[in-house]
């Protein structure tokens, strides 16, 4: 499986398993007697712990020694293979914390488990706000538009999931989403797909910055499907420890914890010092310049205890975490990639967030305000649909409680493309008066906002509300299958932009 996120160039790392895999300083009087030994790859997301390190090695100038007495070594793992062997070795001879992301933790650890290295997620350190894209010609111009096509992607990566969670999203049906996924073009990493893309060789691809803007440039006539621009909480970095390594030492994971948030604070107020140590220890970044790794900065939200709140339910709130890993699972297993999934209570360990959440509480953080949707938003073309067949009673407007079941998943998708627009369309057949069912279509559509406003506390300026009655049918109405395919609720994603 290839690394997470890879800018401009791939950089190679050889990395020894053993005793030479760390320089650091053994018996350095720290509260683990050496350096603590995190895994990570290139990716801006990470800035918040090397910027508490003020580097990667180990040092006596930083806020994980002065604050908490630990040192700790950044160690460059692009090849995920080496990067499993260190974690599973663990001790002075491998790494004790490793990246992951929530969708990828939820494709590997089974994997783990399997071999015996129980593991849980304890932090999570950022969010991809732009920086996973899937580019494609006007052909294509929403993701049910992809029926039929290829694409070409970095598989298992975040962008296999940015994939993977719009073909859920949409009205393609499970044999659709079957073909597109059988005629993938699978490649070890995004240049690879972005070239594909360029070739004409494929009419879309799903691609990370600097490759994104690349691929724009290069292909005329081309542009942005989906990004996380709009899913903004799709993909998310997390930090990941064995059990045995929590279990013997619970300080050293809560001062790395506690280190982290405060160099992602220190990374907020200057993000210059972010922008420095990144051109000092990674080699992408000292030949991208200052101006260009600047410009990666905005493509990523550096997680704080607000965002880690939200993520894993701190505050009591049901765990964004939980939801993606869930969703992500049923994904994999359903194509095959794993033959069970792990639940969410296995893999992860709040212990230490909650400690520090209850002594200092702050909310979960919250979505910016979004403006109210306009007349503009009805008018606009929608980014996927998923249908929903909700019975409502003779004439009646409100959801029994089968019908609030079937969106669930509805509310997930809400969630995760959190920067947009939820268009909600009411639809009939065309028995009765087709003004009157305009009316009642749209009181039916009014009922499933109301639903997903107050029970999963959305923010009802995202949502626009219309009554189509018989209008927008989608078989003919001259049998009851057509009929009944025609008596839905079309829930739409519209970009905000």
């Amino acid at each position: 499986m290839p690394y997470r996120h890879l800018m401009l160039l791939i950089v190679i790392v050889t990395v020894v398993v053993g005793s030479q895999l760390s320089c650091g300083i053994a018996g350095d009087g720290s509260k683990l007697g050496r350096p603590l030994r995190v895994g990570i790859v290139t990716w801006p997301g990470y800035a918040g712990g090397i910027v508490a390190n003020n580097g990667f090695k180990p040092n006596t100038d930083s806020i994980y020694w002065t604050k908490y007495n630990q040192t700790v070594e950044f160690l460059l793992m692009e090849d995920v293979d080496v990067r499993n062997k260190a974690f599973a070795k663990g001790g002075a001879g491998g790494v004790d914390i490793v990246w992951s992301t929530v969708d990828f933790w939820a494709n590997e650890l089974p994997g783990f488990m399997k071999d015996g290295v129980k593991s849980r997620a304890i932090l999570q350190v950022d969010w991809s706000r732009g920086g996973d894209a899937m580019v494609a010609d006007q052909s294509i111009q929403s993701i049910e538009d992809l029926k039929g096509k290829k694409i070409s992607l970095a598989l298992f990566t975040p962008s296999h999931w940015l994939l993977e969670s719009s073909l859920e999203s949409s009205g393609l049906d499970d044999a659709e989403q079957a073909e597109i996924v059988k005629n993938l073009v699978g490649k070890n990493a995004s240049p690879d797909a972005r070239a594909d893309f360029e070739a004409n060789q494929v009419p879309a691809a799903v691609v990370w910055e600097p490759d994104v803007t690349a691929a724009l440039q290069k292909r005329p006539n081309s542009h942005i499907v989906v990004s996380t621009e709009t899913a903004q909480n799709l993909i998310a970095d997390i930090m990941v420890a064995r059990e045995d390594f929590i279990k013997d030492h619970p300080d050293v994971i809560k001062a790395f914890v506690q280190g982290w948030f405060d160099g992602t604070q220190e990374a907020n107020r200057n993000p210059e010092k972010a922008v420095k140590v990144l051109m000092d220890n990674e080699p992408i970044y000292k030949d991208l310049g200052p101006e260009a790794t600047r410009k990666q900065l905005p493509k990523v939200r550096w997680a704080d205890l607000t965002d880690n709140t939200e993520m894993f339910g701190l505050d009591g709130s049901a765990p964004l975490f939980d939801r993606i890993f869930k969703r992500a699972s049923e994904a994999w297993v359903k194509r095959g990639y794993i033959q069970s999934g792990a639940s969410p209570d296995q893999a992860k360990d709040i212990t230490f967030l909650k400690e520090i959440y209850a002594a200092n509480p702050v909310p979960a953080a919250q979505p910016p305000p979004v403006k109210k949707a306009g007349p503009e938003v009805a008018n606009k073309p929608a980014l996927m649909t998923q249908r929903v067949n909700i019975f409502f009673g003779s004439g009646r407007g409100d959801l029994d409680s089968n019908s609030q079941q079937l969106l669930d998943p509805i509310a997930t998708t809400a969630q995760t493309y959190s920067n947009s627009y939820i268009r909600v369309e009411g639809n009939t057949d065309d028995r009765g008066s087709a003004d009157l069912n305009r009316i009642l279509s749209k009181q039916r559509a009014q009922a499933v906002v109301d639903f997903l406003v107050q029970h999963y506390k959305l923010d009802p300026n995202r949502f626009q509300v219309q009554g189509n009655g018989p209008d927008k049918k989608l078989q003919p109405n001259t049998t009851e299958e057509g009929r009944a395919a025609n008596r839905r609720t079309d829930i739409e994603v519209v970009p905000t932009k």
